[in-house]
């Protein structure tokens, strides 16, 4: 008689796997949830530092907040409602009486700050983008300070190379002109950034530019790194 219990028999969609292929499979699942895991783990993780980040960002305009209270005026206190702040500086809120142009910045999140950031220094990177504003752009890059040392240097080894008499203050005077900046300033800037190569190499060690490569980088948007090897 034909056994029609088909509980013992082979089902057609369940392929016979090669000795030893149960084990490997079993191996490759495990893997794959280890992975999945580490993914949950890491993204769970980048949540964590995004929301440490924005109480950071919330606390620091508080505190920027609390510095002025002595200067708020009544077109603060929708401002200053967007920012949470502690029961003194609300009652103090309470009792102010001034009048005119607020003084407090109103709570912006975090993540619009970084856009704006980026879409500010956008230029920076853009071939396509008109010089002129890559030329703003470059003055709020993060690393403005360490390209003006780094002006400095070129323009000083160009200074000497000319036989130019005070290559320093030379150097100084090319590249205040072509920051829009003074002397003084481009003297600052250079002593700060001594300061943190001796510290630290790694922090200060912008290759040298000159003023050439810089106008070429600010037109096409090629980075003007010399080489230095």
């Amino acid at each position: 008689m034909i056994d029609l219990d088909s509980s013992h028999s082979p089902s057609e969609s369940a392929p016979i796997l090669p000795e030893g292929a149960g084990s490997l499979l079993q191996s490759w699942f495990a893997f794959l949830a280890s992975f999945g895991r580490t993914v949950l783990a890491f993204r769970q993780h980048l949540v964590s530092l995004a929301e440490e980040a924005d109480r950071q960002h919330r606390r620091a305009e508080r505190l920027a907040a609390y510095r002025l209270r002595h200067s708020w005026k009544k077109s603060d206190i929708p401002r200053l409602k967007t920012l949470d702040v502690n029961r003194a500086a609300r009652r103090r809120m309470e009792r102010v009486t001034g009048r005119g142009r607020p003084v407090v910045r109103p709570h912006k999140p975090l993540v619009l700050g970084v856009a704006r950031k980026f879409h500010d220094l956008e230029p920076l990177f853009n071939s396509r983008s008109e010089p002129q504003k890559r030329r703003r752009a470059f003055k709020l890059w993060p690393r403005y300070q360490h390209y003006v040392e780094a002006l400095y240097r070129g323009e000083h080894a160009l200074a000497k190379e000319q036989g130019i008499p005070g290559p320093s203050v030379e150097a100084e005077r090319r590249v205040g002109e072509a920051m829009g900046i003074s002397l003084a300033t481009v003297h600052a800037i250079c002593g700060k950034i001594r300061r943190m190569r001796k510290e630290w190499d790694d922090s200060a060690n912008f290759p040298p530019i000159t003023l050439i490569a810089y106008d070429k980088w600010m037109k096409t948007g090629e980075h003007p790194w010399i080489n230095t090897e």
